[in-house]
C-alpha cells in the first residue's frame, strides 16, 4: 500500500510540474480545466459538488447533468445547507438561460421556502451563525428576491421586503468592518466562504449601493490578504485554522480552501508548480476555492504588488475584533482590538506575531487561532515555525469521562497554537515572546462546560511549558549557549531560549509529522528569535558567532526581557500579569513593548491597518501603491468609492 501510494504522489508531482502557473489567467484557465473533466461530483452535497457543476457550465452552458444536479441538491430539504447559497445564486446570474421553467420554478418555490432562521428542512436564509456563515445566508437572500422578483416566501414577505432587509443587514455588518474587522479573516478553512459570497453579490447585485458596499468589503478584504502573504503563506495571527499551512502539499494531503485562493492570485514564488494534480476535483472543502477561478474579478494590480516581493521589506500593523457570541455579531457589532497583528516581510523571509484580548474562558472559536510564525523561502513541504503554550490542547493522560487516553493533545498544532498565558514584543527582524502560566484555568466550566469538557479536565492542573516546533528538513541547526540555530538556504535563525530546554524529534503524531519540537518546561519561560540573511552575515557561523555577544537582560520577578539585536534595536517586554478583564469583557493580556526606549502602540491605539501602502481608520480606507490611488469613506451609511488609476 505505502509503494502504490508514493508512486501515485511521484505521478502526480510530474502531471503538476509539467503545468505552466506562472500568471493568474494560466492557473484560473487549469483549475476550470480539472474541475469541468470530472464527474465525481454528481454523486456528493451540494457543498462540494456545486463549484464542480458551475465548472462544467463555464465550459458548456448546455451540460445538462450539471444543470439537473444544481436543481437537486437545493431541493433537497434533508441536505441542503447555507453553503448552497453562493452557488445556485451564481447559477442562477451568470447561467439562467440553462435552466427550463420547470427547473426555475422548483428552485424559486425552494427558495421561497426557506425564508426561516432554522435548519428543519433546509437550512434557512434568515439564520446567522458565524461571519461567513452569515454572508453566505444574507448574500442567498438577497438574491432570492432578486432573481425571483414574483415570489412569496413562507415568512409573508415578497421580493421587495427580502431584498431590502438583506441590504440592510449587509450595510450594518459591511459598515462595522470598517470599525473594527474581523477575527475569521485570513482562515484557512473560512475565508474562501465568504468571499465567494460577497463576490457574487459585487458581480451580479442591480442595485448600485449594494454592489458598492460589496465592492468596498472587497477592497477591505484584499487589503488584509495582500499585506498578510508570504510565498504562499498566510502570516500570523489568522484565526479559525483547520488545515495547517503547507508549502508542498502531498497528493493525499488536504491544504487550506484561502492557502489556494492565494495560490491562485499570487502563486507560491519559486512552488508555484507545487499544487498536486486532482486537487481541485476532490470531494473536500478546497472545492470552495474554485468558485474564484469561475468568477469574473481579480483583486486590482495594487494588491498583487503588494502580495509580490519588489515593495519589500515593510511592516505591518492592523487588528481586528472577536466572536461575542454565535449568532449575535452582526447584532451586536463585536469588540475592538481583540486580535492585534504585527507583520514583519522580508524578500526572503518573514514574521507574524499577534497579542489578544481575551473573551475569559475562551469563545468557542478562539481556540483554533495561531499566533505566531516566522516563513521562509524553501521548497520543502514545511517553512515556518510556530510558537505556544498547551493550553487548549492539554490533556495528557486519561479522560476523565470517557476513561479514553490522550497522549498527543499537548502536540496538537493543526488545529491552531494559542494560549492566553502568551505575550509576545516585535519589531522587524526580531521577536520575544514571554509564558506565564498559572497552576490552574482561571475561567473553568466557561463558557461552554459541556463543549469545552475535555478542555477542562486538566483545569486544576495545566501544563507548564513554553514551546516551538520547527521543520525537520532545515539544511543545518546548531546548539550553542543555550541557543538553537537554523539554516534553511539563505536565511538564519536564532533561537535563544530563556530558560532550559529540550528536543522532541520521534514524535508520531499527525500533527508532528514532518516537525521536531522545542520545548522548556516551567510556569515562567520564553524565545528570543532573531532572522538574518546571507547577504548580512555570509554564513551560519558568522550569524551564530555575532548574536550571542547581544545584550541581554531577564528579570522573571517583575517578568520583563531587554534585548539589542543585531541592527541594534533594544526590544523591551514586560509581562501583563493577572489578565485584568476591561469594561468591555476582555481580559487584557496584552504586554508592554517598548522599541529602542519608545512604548509601542498600546491596545486601545492600535489600528486596523497601518503600513506604507495600505491604511485604514475612522472608517476610511486609503490604497496607495504606485499610480493607483484608491480610497473609500465609509464614514456615512453607505460608502464612497474614488479611483484614481
Amino acid at each position: 500500500m505505502k509503494k502504490t501510494l508514493i508512486l501515485f504522489a511521484i505521478l502526480v508531482s510530474i502531471n503538476s510540474y509539467a503545468q505552466d502557473f506562472s500568471t493568474f489567467e494560466k492557473r484560473k484557465a487549469w483549475i476550470i480545466r480539472e474541475v469541468s473533466s470530472d464527474t465525481g461530483y454528481l454523486k456528493v452535497r451540494g457543498k462540494l459538488g456545486n463549484p464542480n457543476a458551475l465548472a462544467h457550465l463555464t465550459v458548456n452552458p448546455k451540460d445538462k447533468a450539471a444543470v439537473e444536479y444544481l436543481v437537486r441538491v437545493f431541493s433537497d430539504t434533508k441536505k441542503q445547507t447555507m453553503f448552497d447559497f453562493s452557488g445556485i445564486c451564481l447559477a442562477l446570474c451568470k447561467f439562467r438561460n440553462s435552466f427550463n421553467k420547470e427547473q426555475l420554478e422548483i428552485l424559486k418555490k425552494s427558495f421561497e421556502r426557506l425564508a426561516k432562521p432554522d435548519k428543519n428542512d433546509g437550512e434557512g436564509f434568515l439564520g446567522h451563525g458565524t461571519e461567513n456563515h452569515f454572508l453566505m445566508n444574507c448574500c442567498g437572500e438577497y438574491f432570492a428576491g432578486q432573481c425571483f422578483p414574483d415570489a412569496k416566501f413562507v415568512n409573508g414577505w415578497d421580493s421587495n421586503k427580502i431584498m431590502s432587509d438583506a441590504k440592510e443587514r449587509l450595510r450594518e455588518v459591511f459598515k462595522r468592518y470598517y470599525e473594527m474587522g474581523y477575527t475569521e479573516y485570513l482562515s484557512p478553512t473560512y475565508d474562501g466562504c465568504s468571499q465567494n459570497a460577497v463576490v457574487v453579490l459585487s458581480l451580479y447585485a442591480k442595485d448600485p449601493e449594494v454592489r458598492a458596499m460589496a465592492e468596498a468589503w472587497l477592497l477591505y478584504k484584499y487589503s488584509i490578504q495582500s499585506l498578510n502573504y508570504f510565498n504562499g503563506h498566510i502570516m500570523a495571527p489568522y484565526g479559525r485554522q483547520n488545515v495547517q499551512q503547507t508549502n508542498k502539499p502531498l497528493a493525499d494531503e488536504a491544504i487550506g480552501v484561502f492557502q489556494l485562493i492565494d495560490w491562485l492570485y499570487w502563486g507560491w514564488g519559486a512552488n508555484s508548480n507545487a499544487i498536486p494534480a486532482g486537487e481541485f476535483v476532490r470531494a473536500i472543502d478546497v472545492q470552495f476555492s474554485t468558485f474564484q477561478a469561475l468568477l469574473d474579478i481579480t483583486p486590482d494590480d495594487a494588491f498583487n504588488r503588494i502580495a509580490g516581493e519588489k515593495l519589500l521589506p515593510f511592516e505591518i500593523k492592523s487588528s481586528a475584533s472577536t466572536f461575542i457570541n454565535q449568532g449575535s455579531y452582526h447584532l451586536k457589532g463585536g469588540i475592538h482590538n481583540m486580535m492585534l497583528r504585527k507583520v514583519y516581510r522580508d524578500k526572503q523571509y518573514a514574521i507574524g506575531t499577534g497579542n489578544f484580548r481575551w473573551v475569559p474562558g475562551g469563545d468557542y472559536a478562539d481556540h483554533d487561532a495561531v499566533s505566531f510564525n516566522i516563513a521562509w523561502n524553501s521548497s520543502d513541504q514545511f517553512n515556518y515555525i510556530e510558537c505556544t503554550h498547551p493550553f487548549w490542547y492539554g490533556n495528557e493522560g486519561i479522560d476523565k469521562k470517557t476513561g479514553k487516553e490522550y497522549p498527543r493533545f499537548s502536540d496538537m498544532w493543526t488545529h491552531g497554537s494559542i494560549s492566553p498565558f502568551q505575550q509576545t514584543a516585535h519589531t522587524g527582524n526580531t521577536a520575544i515572546v514571554l509564558f506565564n502560566i498559572p497552576e490552574k484555568d482561571p475561567w473553568p466550566n466557561q463558557p461552554n462546560a459541556e463543549k469545552w469538557g475535555w478542555r477542562n479536565n486538566h483545569a486544576d492542573h495545566l501544563i507548564k511549558r513554553g514551546m516551538f516546533r520547527y521543520p525537520k528538513s532545515m539544511d543545518e541547526k546548531i546548539e550553542e549557549n543555550g541557543w538553537l540555530f537554523l539554516r534553511e538556504g539563505d536565511v538564519y535563525i536564532g533561537v535563544k531560549s530563556l530558560k532550559d530546554y529540550y528536543i522532541q524529534t520521534d514524535l508520531k503524531n499527525t500533527d508532528m509529522l514532518g516537525f521536531n519540537v522545542v520545548k522548556s518546561d516551567f510556569a515562567k519561560c520564553g524565545f528570543i528569535y532573531e532572522i538574518g540573511t546571507k547577504t548580512e552575515y555570509k554564513n551560519l557561523n558568522s550569524f551564530k558567532e555575532k548574536i550571542q555577544k547581544n545584550r541581554l537582560k531577564v528579570d522573571w520577578s517583575a517578568m520583563t526581557v531587554v534585548y539589542t539585536n543585531l541592527k541594534g534595536k533594544t526590544l523591551k517586554i514586560i509581562y501583563n500579569e493577572g489578565l485584568k478583564v476591561d469594561p468591555d469583557g476582555l481580559a487584557n493580556s496584552v504586554p508592554k513593548v517598548f522599541i529602542n526606549g519608545k512604548q509601542d502602540l498600546s491596545a486601545d491605539q492600535w489600528p486596523l491597518i497601518s503600513s506604507p501602502f495600505i491604511n485604514l481608520n475612522n472608517r476610511r480606507l486609503e490604497i496607495k501603491q504606485g499610480n493607483t490611488n484608491i480610497n473609500v469613506d465609509w464614514s456615512g451609511e453607505l460608502p464612497k468609492i474614488t479611483r484614481q488609476l
